[in-house]
């Protein structure tokens, strides 16, 4: 296993430097302008994959599909029946993921318009979009699942993940908040399952390179392709990481009974003083996959991923011969230790740590769904998704909202995600 956490940006490979490059590039001019470190309760670099923010991100004890690998590594030994899993059980390409926020129209029809280029005469002109943030994402994650025997699935993937997100308020209408993360790496999944398939287990590594923006710059300088390209090129965070996840899974009888779920995403590897607690905004000592490389703010959040602490509880009631119903509960960022010495965020409200969902779907619980309707909480917001699969062609959408208020009053971001792959 390559351990990328104490290698020079030089011995990183030139082509994932460019993808990863390129791909915050992209982003940032797709969103004319780029959102905030100060928006609350959001974590830098976190991929959330489109079937599970359907259901309120309860996915933790439902895990049955490649999404395993961002929720609960166990989940890939569930892809199939136990009994009729072949060789290679999913591929999926390009699955590309593409996200936004409904205030983005807001905001680029302000900018389109703008009579010059001025961003305090945008803002005056346009009351919709000052203090109210602007998010756009963009992905790719072709994976492939497979049985070494059939006691020991696999998953192999590659992924890339850029969100851009930026803020500008009439109070300081000439700075802007900006948070821009590339993320590009690996993804290699043992999982190992008992005879009957009632009892999962999966641990992973995720080797990675970060390209980190996470900074207040001018405000006019995001109507300027050359200083958003310089921002982004000499002064964005150049990281690399090797995230270890770990999942268990247990159904008690067989699938119409409840299935536990546990999962600890991104396993300690170093801790990070002063890092401001999203939930809280207070400082805290928080361990996880912290990244290494050359950092130009030591303060921005995304050079650790704090240790996520999962459980959840999920069940499949049969409605009629082939329509079924998936219930699932879950609890994330479950803090362990003290703001000393946190293995898991502290102080956030049970609001937030709980999320809960339900997925309505036609044909076997015990394969992945061809035909998915889905409606869930997250963070005390409604969500809600489909899936339709015909002829191979996967497509999937959600609906979800993200609390980016910076005080105790909750303040809903609307935010869309889909995806298209094809099932090879």
């Amino acid at each position: 296993m390559i351990d990328l956490r104490h290698r020079s940006r030089r011995q990183v490979p030139h082509y994932a430097r460019r993808l990863a490059l390129s791909s915050l590039w992209a982003a940032a001019v797709a969103a004319v302008v780029v959102q905030t470190t100060a928006a609350a309760e959001e974590i830098p670099g976190e991929f959330n994959a489109v079937r599970p923010m359907g259901m309120g991100d309860a996915f933790t004890g439902v895990a049955n599909d490649e999404n395993s690998v961002w929720t609960n590594p166990a989940g890939i030994g569930r892809s199939r029946k136990a009994r009729s899993r072949s060789t290679f059980n999913v591929s999926k390409f390009p699955n590309a993921i593409a996200g936004a926020n409904s205030n983005g129209r807001k905001f680029y029809t302000a900018f389109k318009g703008a009579p010059s280029k001025n961003v305090e005469a945008v803002l005056s002109q346009s009351n919709d979009i000052s203090g109210k943030p602007l998010w756009v994402r963009g992905g790719l994650f072709p994976v492939t699942i497979f049985d070494i025997d059939k006691e020991t699935p696999m998953a192999i993937g590659l992924y890339s993940n850029t969100s851009v997100q930026a803020l500008v308020t009439k109070d300081t209408p000439n700075v802007a908040q900006v948070t821009a993360i590339a993320d590009a790496g690996a993804v290699i999944d043992l999982g190992f399952t008992s005879s009957d398939n009632r009892l999962n287990a999966g641990l992973q590594v995720r080797p990675m390179l970060r390209y980190a923006f996470e900074d207040l710059i001018p405000s006019n300088d995001l109507l300027s392709k050359t200083m958003m390209r310089r921002h982004l090129q000499e002064d964005a965070n150049k990281l690399t990481g090797l995230g270890l996840d770990a999942g268990l899974l247990y159904t008690f009888a067989d699938f119409w009974f409840p299935t536990l779920g546990m999962s600890v995403m991104n396993l300690p590897t170093g801790c990070k003083n002063n890092y401001l607690n999203p939930y809280t905004q207070k400082p805290e000592n928080v361990c996880g996959n912290l990244f290494h490389g050359t950092i130009s703010n030591a303060n921005a959040l995304s050079t650790v991923d704090p240790t996520d602490v999962r459980v959840g509880i999920a069940i499949t009631p049969r409605l009629s011969h082939a329509v079924n119903m998936r219930v699932a509960i879950d609890a994330h960022h479950i803090p362990i230790g003290t703001a000393a010495q946190s293995y898991g965020l502290q102080g956030i409200s049970a609001t937030k740590l709980l999320h809960a969902g339900a997925e309505l779907f036609y044909g076997n619980p015990l394969i992945v769904a061809p035909l998915a309707a889905r409606v869930g909480v997250n963070q005390g917001f409604i969500t809600y998704g489909v899936t339709l699969n015909v002829s191979g062609i996967d497509l999937e959408f959600a609906s979800y909202g993200v609390d980016v208020s910076s005080t105790s009053t909750a303040s809903e971001d609307r935010r869309y995600l889909a995806s298209l792959s094809l099932d090879l």
